[in-house]
């Protein structure tokens, strides 16, 4: 499956045995993950401008699946923001969760995400 959130941590892996690859990504592949992704992002006035659906669930990941993050850099939504405003820049990360059973990541090997 594939999630959309505000924020990565170790925590929301169902083991502690896990391979995390992650990446920057353009805001093109953003868009076009978007559309087939669980919306999970706990604020509402990122989820607004986003286009997404506003749903602070908590995320448990599991080997297979992808986390779209969307981090906020360099100031502040207000509620009433239908667009970013000029001083927002948003970062937008992909990470995918394997397991190590059945996978190895090497330096020379490309991750892409499944479409």
């Amino acid at each position: 499956m594939i999630f959309i959130s505000t924020s990565w941590s170790p925590s929301m892996t169902v083991s502690d045995h896990c391979i995390i690859d992650y990446r920057k990504i353009t805001k093109a592949d953003f868009d076009k993950y978007k559309q087939v992704a669980i919306s999970c992002i706990n604020k509402p006035q990122l989820a607004k401008v986003l286009h997404l659906a506003y749903n602070p669930e908590h995320i448990q990941l599991r080997p297979g699946d992808a986390l779209l993050v969307a981090h906020i850099k360099g100031g502040k939504i207000s509620p009433y923001d239908d667009e970013l405003p000029e001083d927002v820049i948003v970062e937008y990360y992909c990470y995918n969760v394997y397991s190590p059973e059945t996978h190895v990541i090497n330096e020379k090997e490309l991750i892409k995400m499944e479409e």
